[in-house]
């Protein structure tokens, strides 16, 4: 089964970065930032721009996966400053002072989540124009032309204080930048864009990215993360998976950081080593336990093929990587 490869419901993108600057230094400066194309792609034998024989044995027609959020993690010298001072005449705002498309946005997107407080930015310097915090601590920041910025989740709900009581003017304390999917995706046959995002200049050590199950009632994934379709010597199979696993892909040389700057067209590929997968795998032993015609290797057993799907998983797991476009 195949469907269109496209990136379902994107819910917000997340920056989470903490300050570099002193406690006593009053000046702060908007990060930088530069467009960053996120790939994703299936390494296998390819003809005619379908997906393969993996090995002498298996054929992958079909590869779809569900990933929920992708994190870059700054090396240690390469976080960048990610601070606005707030002006003095930043003015508060009540739910039905901000603009008419705010507050479709928020009531479109967080129907459960009740208006707290919010604030518009006198600083023309600043990134973003309105900040909008929820009940749950959900900081939402819009640009002036009403577009997400980005969001922050603080550990406390909101108390209904102005801004102005705050007594931090940053990000977050995490070190690292987050993107909040869900992304689901078929890369049965090209190397597909997971998103493009503005992302902060700097040095990232480390990539991860969260596979679990897809939400998605509609989608062949629904209540998968992974889903590989095929044939082992001759007869049809159907892997899946519903774990929750967080992905730390890197270089092939582990040494290697990725540096974001100010190069045009940036771009990274995660990839599935597919050929690795499967050569690392026996096979041979799957079988149809339930003579449905189709060799079902999961979670749940149907066919006895369970300690099989595990070792798939894992082996997807150990050979992912991550690679310049």
């Amino acid at each position: 089964m195949k469907f269109k490869t496209s990136i379902l419901s994107v819910l917000s993108i997340m920056f989470v970065m903490s300050s570099c600057s002193d406690d006593d230094n009053s000046s702060s400066t908007p990060v930088a930032t530069t467009n960053l194309s996120i790939k994703a792609k299936a390494s296998l034998n390819t003809t005619s721009g379908r997906l393969a024989k993996a090995n002498t044995t298996v054929e992958v027609n079909s590869f779809l996966i569900n990933i929920s959020n992708i994190e870059f993690e700054y090396a240690n010298s390469g976080k960048p400053i990610m601070q606005v001072a707030k002006s003095d005449e930043d003015i508060n705002l009540s739910f039905e002072d901000l603009p008419i498309e705010i507050q479709n946005y928020l009531t479109t997107n967080y129907p459960n989540d009740a208006f707290c407080k919010a604030e518009m930015e006198d600083d023309n310097d600043a990134p973003y124009k309105y900040e909008v915090e929820l009940n749950s601590g959900l900081e939402i920041y819009f640009r002036a032309d009403f577009s997400v910025y980005a969001t922050e989740q603080d550990d406390d709900p909101c108390n209904g204080a102005s801004y102005e009581d705050d007594d931090d003017n940053d990000w977050g304390d995490d070190d690292e930048v987050n993107l909040v999917g869900p992304f689901e995706l078929d890369l049965s046959s090209d190397a597909v864009t997971v998103v493009d995002v503005d992302i902060p200049l700097g040095t990232y050590e480390e990539v991860e990215f969260e596979m679990n199950r897809s939400l998605n009632s509609a989608s062949p994934l629904y209540q998968k993360s992974i889903l590989v379709t095929g044939t082992i010597d001759g007869s049809n199979f159907e892997f899946y998976h519903t774990f929750d696993e967080d992905f730390e892909v890197d270089y092939e040389d582990a040494g290697q950081n990725l540096v974001i700057d100010n190069t045009n067209n940036a771009s990274i590929v995660f990839n599935f080593d597919l050929n690795a997968v499967f050569n690392s795998v026996d096979l041979s032993s799957a079988v149809d336990g339930n003579n449905n015609g189709t060799i079902e290797i999961n979670p749940v057993d149907s066919d006895g093929n369970q300690s099989l799907a595990n070792q798939l998983k894992n082996a997807i797991v150990l050979y992912a990587e991550l690679q310049d476009d």
